[in-house]
Order: C-alpha cells, then structure tokens, then sequence
C-alpha cells in the first residue's frame, strides 16, 4: 500500500507552540512546532524557581491564552503565565500558595475552578478562579492513597480522580461547585457564595481496578462516553464505558503494553487521543516506547496499530490541537522528539528532536492563530 504524509501548514498567520517543564532544570521551555515540517525551534526558558510539573492550558476572561504551572518543591506554588498571542512566549501574571506537592492541575470545563491532586498528600483541592487567577477559600478533601490525575468530564457534571495506590476511580458531583459571581448569598469578604461542600463525594468508586493496577492517567472521549486509563504498575490500558447519568464506570476490555511474560519491569506513563478520537497513544517508561491503538468511535474498543521506540524514559508527550503532530519527552534523554501522525493508519513519523532542560516531565501544545 502506498503511504503519503501530508504535512502543509493548516492556515496563514498560525503558529503551534510546545512548552516543556523541566523539572530538574526549573524551567519551562517554549519552542515553536513548525506546521509544514514538525521541527521544532527553541524560543524561550523561563526560570520558575522550583521543581516545575504539572501543567496545563487554559483562557482568561478576555479570552486569552494562560498557562498554569505548578512546582513540586517548597514553598509549593501555582504559577499563572500569559502567553503571547504571536511570540508564544511567557510572562507571569501571578502565583497563587498550593496546599501541597500536587502532581496533577485541571481546570473545570467551564473553567471556574482550579483542581488540584496531591500524589504524596492524599489529598485534592478546589479553587475558584477569577480572572484566571485562583482566589480563596480554597476546598481540600482528604483521598485514598495516592491520587494521580483528577478532571472534570466533559459534560461538567462529575470530576473523576484517579487513586493508584487504591487501584480505584472516586468521583464527586460537579454541579454543586459554586462559580464565582453567580447570584445568592455571599461572603461579604470574598465576595463568593457561602457553601462548604463545594465537591461532594459519591458514595461508591466509579470503579475498581485489577488489584495491583496502579491507575495513573486517563483521558475521555470527546462524546465522554468511554473513559481510557493507563494504569502505571501493570503497564494496561483500560478501556471503560460511562454512564453520563450516574457517572458509573464498567470495564468494557483490557489490552497489555507489553509482551506477556516480558522481562522489563512495567512503568507506563502517560495517554492521549487524538482530537478527532480515531487513536489512541500511550508511553511506557521501562521500554522506552510508544504504543497506538485504533479506535471505534461506537463501542470505544482498541485495536492495535503499532509501536515505537523514543526518548529514554517518556514520562510525558501531547498532542497538537490538530492532530497532525505528537511531542514526546524523554526524562532521561533530556530531549524533545516530534512525530507527525499519519491521518490514516495512526502511524508516527519521527520529523525532529532537540534538547531541552533536564528531567522534562510534561508537555502542553497550543496553536496561535494572529487575528
């Protein structure tokens, strides 16, 4: 079968931009991802004085892009950085105390709370954002052990928490979160409506995992259907069917990153789909690879297209907002290596790598376009 790339530049006047955290290094790396071709350009460090990771992306009030950064050494902290809307580049707009070492930061989907996941604390908090920046009070909610990731679903209602020491996924109902400005009775010195339970548990795990699992990551189908984890300690993805009602969880399939009986100690890491959800990606630290799976958009279920060697150690990689491209750190390599995505197949094409600071640890992808 003839197999034909095509990398031309989505639009005029656009540029995609990758940001590294570099945790060992305590900065965050920005370079610009070039659309005709996946090279990659540096264009700027920025020294955030800690052990920088998690991150993500979100919009202000006024619509502009922000990234959120948190570091991971004291004094425990949540940095807010503008980003410029033609350069790429950052400048800080705030830092906000964090509670605690958080490994995981999301924001809801309508963007009015922060949420944030303490690995080592046991913990989660919630605050509310105005203007981009967190404000108090801030809601803490003690866990099971060792929770890795927490996110909102797609539809607002429930935000799920991923606990790899408990081999479970606890949710909580998101409807009652209090957004900032809403019309009731409020704090006369905060200016937020008086409720102390913010982000009420449900009752029972959305679902427990193999015993031994270690659920790490996990990322939903854009209809929020099917949910897919990667679970760190068995090296497994799990393919999950949702009730949006109840937010329940069911086990639809299990697929193995790596052989049966295999000699590597499993260490999987991070998982991803595509924005159109025709595939799937996930890395696995001990093998130094990457894995991809097709997927049926009606039952959610897998089905292997292939994989490849990368970067030594990829904790982290992301995806551009159009799918063409994947970006994957090696923490031990020190590296960045661009793929191009094949439209069809879902086959990666290494098109660049470049060196970074040390230990980068998680990446985030934004297309710029210059109104």
């Amino acid at each position: 079968m003839l197999v034909v790339w095509i990398l031309s530049v989505s639009e005029c006047c656009a540029k995609t931009f990758v940001y590294s955290a570099n945790t060992d290094a305590q900065t965050i790396a920005v370079f610009e991802l070039n659309e005709s071709n996946g090279a990659l350009s540096h264009v700027q460090d920025t020294d955030v004085g800690g052990a920088v990771m998690p991150m993500t992306i979100a919009k202000d009030a006024k619509k502009n892009d922000v990234l959120f950064a948190a570091t991971r050494s004291a004094p425990f902290k949540l940095l807010v950085m503008d980003i410029d809307s033609l350069s790429g580049k950052l400048t800080l707009k705030a830092t906000v105390p964090l509670v605690d070492n958080m490994a995981n930061i999301a924001l809801d989907t309508g963007e009015k709370n922060v949420f944030a996941a303490s690995y080592g604390g046991d913990k989660i908090s919630v605050q509310p954002l105005v203007d981009s920046i967190p404000v108090d009070p801030v809601e803490v909610i003690k866990t099971g052990r060792h929770p890795h990731q927490i996110t909102a679903d797609p539809e607002n209602k429930f935000v799920y928490v991923s606990l790899l020491g408990d081999d479970r996924l606890d949710y909580f109902h998101l409807a009652s979160i209090v957004e900032y400005g809403d019309a009731a009775q409020r704090d006369n010195t905060t200016g937020l409506e008086k409720n102390t339970q913010k982000l009420p548990r449900v009752g029972i795990p959305a679902i427990t995992l193999p015993l031994g699992s270690g659920p790490r990551h996990f990322v939903f189908s854009a209809n929020g259907n099917f949910l897919y984890v990667i679970a760190e300690l068995s090296a497994q993805i799990y393919v999950l069917a949702r009730d949006k009602h109840s937010g329940k969880l069911t086990l639809l399939e299990t697929h193995d990153l790596l052989p049966k009986n295999s000699a590597i100690k499993p260490w999987a890491a991070d998982i991803d789909l595509t924005p159109d959800g025709k595939f799937l990606y996930a890395s696995e630290r001990n093998s130094n690879r990457l894995y991809a799976y097709g997927v049926d958009s009606q039952t959610g279920k897998l089905k292997t297209a292939g994989s490849w060697e990368t970067e030594k150690q990829p904790r982290a990689f992301a995806i551009s907002p159009d799918g063409r491209y994947l970006v994957v750190a090696g923490q031990a390599s020190h590296r960045l290596r661009s793929y191009a995505i094949h439209s069809v197949t879902g086959e990666l094409k290494e098109t660049h790598n470049i060196t970074t600071g040390a230990n980068p640890s998680w990446i985030e992808i934004i297309h710029l376009r210059d109104n």
